[in-house]
């Protein structure tokens, strides 16, 4: 995988030119997102820059181990702070979004500031007036990107166990273990290289994986029981998290990660989706298919979402009962496809 020549110099320049860089990424961030931008700003500051990770919102706390993240702002929560750093900033860069519309009142912000962007990103069709962008669907991951500009920029030297720790993460998340979007046998030897690094590889893959509590133990019970349901005629099936099921399990930020994917463990399922429904009638729906099947088109044309072919999301308000009937309308639409793919 090649990156441009012409934005590799462009950022490279950018680097060298200003001193104040504001890295962020989406609303509700996930491995990927707070991997890479830990690492890029861990760089940016062995070069002497000022620089400001910035988050719409928090993590799960299954992230929170990784060094670098208790220098990270939320603006949510530290909304003067995060305003004025990014008033401050010469440059923005933009990670594991292409969309300023994913960090909802923080990209308003963005827009109107009319700093240099660098975006940074594996999404398909990206919107977003970058100045110069990295952005490749073919990456597993942003962190992967992330790695190949660093080593690009001439700054592999630089490269931390730290900071491999959090490019690691980033891959191991978005792949669910190297098991998705991972065939590019490239992603192999650059996770080899961070290996090099003594990471440790066992203590990641236990914070990512095994520190769910009890209660999310019983609430993935009671999904798979109680709320999933399997149309054997369109190759689909849904789930769902209700309000009140949060309130009976004592749900956490993270407590519905993976969910979407045990029915893709089924042999006839091509499509599957997870509801979780949120206060004021948003619904948030995550999908995942397998094969060829389009899931970022199917959330792009039911549920103002996108995202990647076989992993995407989106939101939609109403009610949960409205939503899962939206889903069903859309299975009949699709139903070729979801039979052939």
């Amino acid at each position: 995988m090649k990156l441009r020549t012409a934005d590799i110099k462009g950022i490279q320049e950018i680097i060298e030119q200003y001193q104040v860089f504001a890295i962020t990424t989406h609303t509700n961030p996930d491995g990927d997102a707070v991997g890479s931008t830990i690492a890029l700003a861990s760089i940016l500051q062995q070069l002497d820059k000022d620089v400001q990770v910035i988050m719409p919102n928090d993590c799960p706390i299954f992230l929170k181990w990784i060094r670098g993240y208790e220098n990270i702002l939320l603006f949510d929560k530290h909304n003067k702070q995060a305003k004025e750093f990014l008033n401050k900033a010469d440059v923005i860069f933009c990670l594991d979004y292409n969309n300023p519309s994913r960090l909802e009142t923080m990209g308003d912000i963005i827009i109107k500031n009319n700093k240099p962007l660098i975006l940074i990103d594996h999404h398909p069709e990206p919107i977003c007036d970058a100045t110069h962008m990295i952005s490749e669907t073919k990456a597993c991951s942003t962190a992967e990107l992330v790695y190949r500009t660093l080593t690009h920029l001439g700054y592999e030297h630089l490269i931390t166990q730290d900071i491999a720790s959090a490019l690691y993460t980033g891959i191991i998340t978005d792949t669910g273990g190297l098991i998705h979007n991972s065939g590019n046998p490239e992603l192999y030897e650059i996770v080899a290289k961070l290996m090099r690094y003594d990471i440790d590889k066992d203590f990641i893959h236990d914070q990512i994986f095994n520190v769910y509590s009890y209660e999310r133990m019983k609430l993935m019970g009671l999904v798979l029981k109680d709320n999933f349901e399997f149309f054997p005629e369109y190759n689909a099936a849904f789930m769902y998290i209700s309000i009140e099921n949060q309130k009976a399990h004592n749900f956490q930020l993270g407590d519905s990660e993976g969910l979407v994917n045990l029915p893709l463990a089924v042999k006839d399922i091509t499509l599957c989706a997870l509801f979780t429904e949120y206060p004021n009638k948003m619904i948030k729906i995550s999908f995942r298919s397998k094969r060829d099947f389009p899931a970022n088109q199917f959330s792009a044309d039911f549920f103002n979402g996108g995202g990647h072919l076989n992993a995407a999301g989106g939101r939609i308000e109403s009610s949960l009962p409205e939503a899962i009937s939206v889903f069903k309308k859309g299975l009949e639409t699709y139903k070729t496809l979801l039979n052939n793919s």
